[in-house]
């Protein structure tokens, strides 16, 4: 049975303090060179198995950035701080993550990237898991709960845990895994219960006897904005599209196009990336696509401001910072968006 030791540092400051020494090192000043034969400009995309990072694949694998001029290469990294990592030392240049790995790091003072975007709401798709012979957050007390710490299942994990009166620094064991690993640690009974995100979120729950104690749509963030703990957001590499803001649109636009494209063909979508990208059977792909609600290039002049994200990640902030004491303050997240580099006049 492996063995999982416990960091005394708090598990929301390590990974941010490996994404400080990441900034010091010099970005890329503009990313990869034009690739001569096709002449197209490469950009490295990163990602997961997570549905919203459906429009990347769909743009590669129908041809749209090609023709907007660009090779894109998708790489797979699981954990959204290890996406922003390679944001912010220039080995990749777009990226779909996490909002609270993103506060996070603006939060330590990277500046090496903008946001420029919240593709999609999908709440209801991660939530707290407990073997057999767990039937309620009591019984969880002294017990050990698995999932990527720095992510947005832990914020759910902690605001789930504390309106149930139990502390999670206290009363619970929090193990760290990795993203690809929550499921076969949790079947394996390493931990007692776990969260994760879609695909590993039904591989939890699939597990026999394993019950569903609370979801992020239980938490006071979802009744608030209707939104998951940590919504996704899109960011580019700060050096990259100050290097050419031409080619940062072009590239958005290509995005958005795909989204766009997503949006309207379903079916489609789900035979593209079922067994490719995804791991899943084609009808579990389409049923949880169904509660998708993709958000285009338009809708960013309502999504991007203080009527929409602006508000929750306000929210999130102040529970991150004055409730927990997980960041050091509060950032001027507004500093680092750049709507200019969407699509359509979008503001």
């Amino acid at each position: 049975m492996p063995q999982y030791h416990f960091l005394q540092l708090s598990p929301w400051r390590w990974p941010l303090a490996i994404l400080l020494s990441v900034c010091l090192f010099a970005c890329s000043d503009g990313g990869p060179p034009v690739d001569e034969t096709s002449g197209r400009q490469p950009v490295v995309a990163v990602g997961s198995q997570w549905y919203g990072h459906i429009p990347v694949w769909v743009g590669i694998e129908r041809g749209i950035f090609e023709r907007h001029g660009f090779k894109v290469n998708w790489r797979f990294i699981g954990k959204s701080m290890d996406r922003l990592n390679a944001i912010s030392s220039g080995e990749a240049q777009f990226a779909s993550l996490g909002e609270i790995a993103m506060l996070s790091a603006m939060a330590q003072g990277n500046t090496r990237f903008y946001w420029v975007g919240n593709q999609d709401i999908a709440p209801g798709f991660e939530g707290l898991v407990a073997r057999p012979g767990i039937d309620g957050f009591e019984a969880l007390r002294g017990r050990r709960i698995g999932f990527p710490f720095g992510s947005s299942v832990e914020l759910t994990a902690r605001m789930l845990l504390r309106q149930q009166g139990l502390d999670p620094d206290q009363d619970v064991r929090l193990v760290n895994l990795e993203v690809g690993d929550v499921p076969a640690v949790f079947r394996a009974g390493n931990v007692d219960a776990a969260l994760i995100w879609e695909p590993g979120f039904s591989q939890l729950k699939a597990v026999e006897g394993a019950s569903v104690l609370g979801m992020d749509t239980d938490t006071e963030v979802y009744r608030r904005f209707g939104t998951m703990t940590g919504p996704d957001v899109l960011v580019l590499g700060r050096a990259w599209a100050d290097a050419d803001t031409e080619r940062a649109r072009r590239f958005m636009a290509a995005y958005f196009e795909a989204l766009d494209w997503v949006k309207a063909h379903p079916q489609e979508t789900v035979a593209l990336v079922a067994g490719n990208y995804i791991q899943q059977e084609p009808a579990v792909i389409q049923a949880n696509l169904d509660k998708f609600q993709w958000q285009d290039a338009a809708t960013h002049r309502r999504v991007m401001s203080d009527s929409g994200i602006f508000a929750q990640a306000d929210y999130i902030l102040e529970i991150l910072v004055a409730q927990m004491g997980a960041l050091p303050r509060k950032p001027a997240f507004r500093d680092w968006v750049r709507l200019d580099l969407l699509p359509d006049g979008t503001p």
